[in-house]
């Protein structure tokens, strides 16, 4: 049996995606600077420290075989296909102005990775890698990048998908897998964890605010029509 929403209820329920997402940007935020503060310390912080320790204490030849291929997913060559996909469903939906917002977003998230990579220089964790990378280390671009992605896709999806039921599981689904390719960036040993950390947190914060920018525009248009 499938649970049916109005349109009314899908904007509310994008209203209340927008207060929990401003409380997910605080949050990794608020942990970053409170428990990741020592992070850009030589070798990593603390926690940077514990959670090497712990994934390197874990890995076995099929964990390894899973996770790398979770890394990869997240790979500039695969998120640039993902997005040209996304654009297209966009438009053959009639969704113009969510297909231009959703690529200017993923294009913007990732020109902010880089230059917070080259303004931080941080070196990346040494020791063994299961995967094959240069550039510096904060933040995650992979994180940064597939959180970003993540989080716009689940506001349309919980502002368009009647299906409320559907709505959530896969938005949880989504959420999730963008979660696992930042994780796994430290399983593969070319990141810290203060570094997939950081790139939520930036995501987080980006996505909520130019949300609440299309959204704001948006209604101005609707009024702009209606008068």
């Amino acid at each position: 049996m499938y649970i049916i929403r109005s349109k009314e209820e899908n904007k509310a329920n994008a209203i209340y995606y927008l207060y929990l997402l401003a409380i997910i940007a605080i949050g990794w935020i608020g942990f970053f600077f409170i428990k990741l503060r020592d992070s850009f310390a030589a070798g990593g912080g603390k926690v940077d420290k514990l959670v090497i320790n712990y994934v390197q204490s874990i890995r076995n030849d099929t964990l390894s075989t899973i996770m790398v291929f979770i890394s990869k997913s997240g790979d500039t060559i695969v998120a640039i296909i993902f997005t040209i996909l996304i654009i297209i469903y966009f438009y053959m939906r009639n969704k113009e102005r969510e297909a231009k917002f959703y690529a200017v977003n993923i294009l913007a998230i990732a020109i902010i990775s880089q230059s917070v990579k080259y303004l931080s220089r941080r070196p990346r964790p040494t020791g063994d890698w299961l995967v094959d990378i240069g550039g510096y280390s904060f933040p995650s671009g992979h994180s940064i990048i597939s959180m970003a992605g993540a989080l716009i896709l689940i506001y349309f999806i919980l502002s368009f998908l009647n299906n409320r039921i559907l709505a959530h599981i896969i938005s949880i689904f989504i959420f999730i897998y963008a979660a696992l390719i930042g994780l796994s960036r430290v399983y593969v040993g070319v990141h810290y964890i203060s570094d997939v950390v950081g790139g939520w947190a930036i995501a987080s914060l980006w996505v909520f605010i130019t949300l609440l920018i299309f959204r704001r525009r948006s209604v101005d248009n609707i009024t702009k029509y209606i008068r």
